[in-house]
């Protein structure tokens, strides 16, 4: 049994301490006070952005970034500069201008045409995406695919520090927020999303965590990267999009420290939803080293809904939401550049989360509510993990570039105790010794580590045709899970898997046109599923305790299964501003299979796990897609369609596994249009519908569940501004659209409206952010599709913080 008498307060001083120690270990640069005067500016050639902090540094300066920056470098600076003079040769052919606004404060922002070529075209920064496991340019990719900028992310980060709200807000195709911490309504086109860190997966396929996005802090995220479709380059998940987050590294010459701190509150109660929130971060380096570290320590309070009701801690049932929470957030990087292309660095990131949960959720009124009448007396739930990569970056000339990554993941994720409902909750393990008692540590809890090695190599193959690329490399990955009880019984069977993979991938320029790639990834599993003596479970009656089902033994075993999967794409750039593309991709996941074994013996399931199917899922994904970047309008769109001739769901309501053909079409469209050099209007969309076919006769009889697409269709619309010089302001409203395709479980339509904004102050940036501006009331589509029971949506809050950067 893990310890849970320890004082999360004591904990978070001690760890905060830690932290605060790491960061200013990072060598911190001295500001000027002017920036008229003449000053030696000594730049290393590299990243823009960094490039432009390290004057701003070093003049006294806060800048104002209108755009995103990321994928831009600069050249090389060592004269006797201006603040001014420093800019203007940094955003020499960038496509970005700057302003001084205040004597100490400067914009910098695109330039009033977008026509920067010989040609008249414009000049693309060239976003190098690595969840390819190749270092693609994005031009060479589908115009689907998304890189998010630090920029963006901070400018968002004045209404909510959730990730997924991100993602949700730039990128068509994620469906809306749950509101909770877990992850299973994070589909992606109507299918799973699979999640990296630096090129490091955080899935647990063999018993789904849900809780993935929700516990990345977004302090330490430099950029993110979006792939959708399916794809299996980094391993099975990935049959509705990759989304790669990428942490930030330290810069040597570019030395910095900053302080963020906001507070977030309910209109309906302030004073009991008050939620603070604190983040230490810097960066830098020192000779042949690079650092980069963060801490952030928050709490919450009670949320609120659109109705003006407290909303009920846990109405997912044992998953847990953010309110009434403690959470820290520990991030390290730090590399050593051992000779020109080589580089050794060791990254980590610790996790813990603690939500005290105050009163029940009563399932009987629509929506659910907090149950004041039944207080909550079982153990909090939790969130300890820590996740360590080590790396090796290469350039060993003809043979390639590439990366040699080392990671171990480990997580204990305990649930909350979910109260007994004879329809969603119906089972609740009992004590060994009395089958009619409950077991007061029977919550759940899912421990598992995930070792491995990552190999990834660019070779060039210019000698046989030039611009061609060879990417090749290969993964060995290491599963243990543990699905117990507090007290350490097993409710599923312990699992073990071993996989590995070889992969191949070729990529070129077909005339300066068009851009082709292609290849293949062979992927083998070796499961090992133990016994275990599967629990005693009851019930109440009445309120009285009742036995409904004696301990049994279950009988474990053991298979191998694989797979092969296969891409290719081509992209036909047309004109310098007009691009199409073409493209074919597969990815697979594996099964349930601890959802499948908790359930043993009940309904039918077996005992035996030789009675159980596992099989991969294989998802094909056909997607046509176009860009067109013009002088003042931006727009890409894409049809989809993917299908797969078995699934890789658990079915709670048959106790088995729902491994039938489907198939989902969709379409998605994004477009922005500059009114003036200072405000731009820009929308999201997306279409996406699903059937399957559940007698498996071959004919996609039934739609999808609501738990797969809980909305077909999502608008999200925006106006974004600078007003009164140096604020900038953004309003938008997202709709999603009524599902009616279940009839017994219709879900209904929702419009939410959120105003934030960005102001300079005092050398750094203030920011506020007010979500669903209206108090509107409505039933989350997501969270309510996922139990079948009613949710109500959050409602108006309003943020207040303030960055600095030293």
């Amino acid at each position: 049994m893990k310890a849970e008498n320890f004082g999360m307060s004591r904990l978070l001083g001690t760890s905060a301490l830690v932290a605060t120690l790491m960061i200013t270990a990072v060598p911190m640069a001295s500001a000027q006070d002017t920036t008229a005067a003449m000053q030696q500016v000594s730049i290393s050639a590299g990243n823009l952005r960094a490039a432009l902090d390290q004057v701003a540094d070093q003049f006294g300066l806060q800048l104002i970034v209108q755009g995103d920056l990321s994928g831009l470098d600069s050249a090389a600076i060592s004269a006797e500069l201006s603040a001014a003079d420093a800019l203007g040769r940094l955003l020499a052919g960038s496509g970005y201008q700057f302003e001084f606004v205040t004597n100490d404060s400067v914009r910098i922002a695109p330039v009033p045409t977008q026509s920067m070529g010989d040609n008249g075209a414009m000049v693309l920064p060239d976003v190098v995406v690595s969840a390819t496991r190749s270092r693609r340019s994005i031009k060479s990719m589908s115009p689907s695919v998304v890189v998010i900028g630090r920029d963006q992310i901070e400018t968002q980060m004045a209404k909510s520090s959730d990730i997924t709200n991100v993602i949700r807000n730039t990128v068509p195709g994620f469906m809306f927020d749950d509101q909770s911490l877990i992850s299973s309504t994070e589909t992606f086109r109507g299918r799973d999303v699979q999640v990296l860190v630096d090129g490091v997966s955080r899935n647990t396929p063999l018993r789904n965590s849900s809780r993935i996005l929700s516990m990345i802090d977004i302090a330490q995220v430099d950029s993110i990267e979006v792939i959708p479709g399916s794809n299996a380059m980094n391993g099975d998940g990935a049959t509705g999009a990759t989304i790669n987050i990428i942490t930030r590294t330290g810069e040597v010459g570019n030395n910095s420290f900053v302080v963020d701190g906001h507070m977030t509150s309910y209109t309906d109660d302030i004073g009991d939803s008050f939620s603070p929130s604190l983040t230490l971060s810097g960066s830098g380096g020192v000779g042949a080293v690079d650092l980069a570290a963060s801490v952030t320590a928050s709490k919450t309070g009670n949320a609120y809904d659109g109705y003006g009701n407290q909303v009920p801690s846990d109405a997912m049932l044992g998953q847990g939401g953010f309110d009434n929470a403690e959470d820290l957030n520990l991030f390290g990087k730090a590399g050593v550049t051992v000779a020109d292309g080589h580089r050794l660095f060791l990254s980590t990131e610790i996790v813990r989360f603690r939500q005290d949960i105050e009163y029940n959720v009563d399932l009987t009124t629509h929506p659910v509510s907090v149950d004041y009448d039944n207080p909550y007396t079982a153990q909090p739930l939790e969130d300890e993990s820590q996740y360590f990569t080590a790396g090796y970056e290469y350039d060993f000339g003809k043979i390639g570039t590439g990366d040699l990554k080392l990671f171990y993941n480990d997580s204990y994720k305990q649930a909350a105790r979910a109260d007994y409902h004879s329809s969603y909750n119906p089972a609740l393990v009992a004590l060994t010794n009395n089958g009619s008692v409950e077991d007061p540590l029977g919550q759940s809890v899912i421990d598992t580590v995930k070792y491995g090695v990552k190999l990834s190599t660019d070779t060039s193959l210019d000698a046989a045709y030039d611009g061609l690329t060879l990417t090749w490399g290969g993964d060995l990955t290491f599963d243990d899970v543990k699905y117990r009880t507090i007290s350490g019984r097993d409710i599923g069977a312990p699992m073990k898997q071993d996989g590995r993979a070889v992969f191949a991938q070729l990529s070129a320029p077909v005339t300066r046109f068009v851009d082709l790639s292609g290849g293949v990834r062979y992927e083998k599993y070796d499961l090992t599923v133990k016994d275990f003596l599967r629990p005693n479970y009851m019930r109440y009656n009445a309120g009285a305790g009742q036995a409904i089902l004696a301990a049994a033994q279950y009988t474990g075993g053991n298979t191998t299964y694989s797979a092969v999967t296969y891409n290719a794409s081509a992209v036909v750039h047309w004109t310098d501003r007009f691009d199409t593309s073409l493209s074919y991709s597969e990815g697979f996941s594996v099964p349930d299979v601890g959802a499948y074994t908790r359930r043993a013996g009940l309904s039918g399931v077996p005992m035996n796990f030789s009675a159980l199917d596992v099989e991969a899922s294989k998802v094909k994904t056909y997607e046509l897609a176009a860009r067109y970047n013009g002088q003042d309008f931006r727009t890409t769109g894409a049809v989809y369609m993917s299908t797969n001739e078995r699934g890789d769901n658990f079915d709670a309501a048959t106790n088995s596994l729902s491994q039938e053909k489907e198939r989902i079409l969709g379409a998605e469209l994004t477009g922005e249009y500059d009114i003036t050099d200072d405000t731009y209007v820009g929308a999201l969309a997306s279409y996406v519908e699903g059937r399957y076919d559940t007698n498996k006769d071959g004919d996609l009889d039934s739609p999808l569940p609501n738990n797969r697409i809980p909305s077909p269709f999502r608008f999200t619309g925006y106006v974004d501004s600078y007003v009164w010089g140096d604020l900038n302001m953004r309003l938008d409203g997202t709709y999603t659209a009524a599902r009616n395709e279940i009839k017994t479980a219709k879900i209904k339509p929702s419009l939410v409206f959120n105003l934030m904004g960005n102001y300079p102050v005092l050398g750094g940036t203030a920011r506020f952010g007010i979500e669903n501006i209206l108090g509107t009331s409505y039933e989350n589509p997501a969270a309510t599709a996922l139990r079948g029971y009613a949710v109500a949506g959050h409602g108006r809050s309003i943020t207040i913080g303030f960055r600095r950067e030293f």
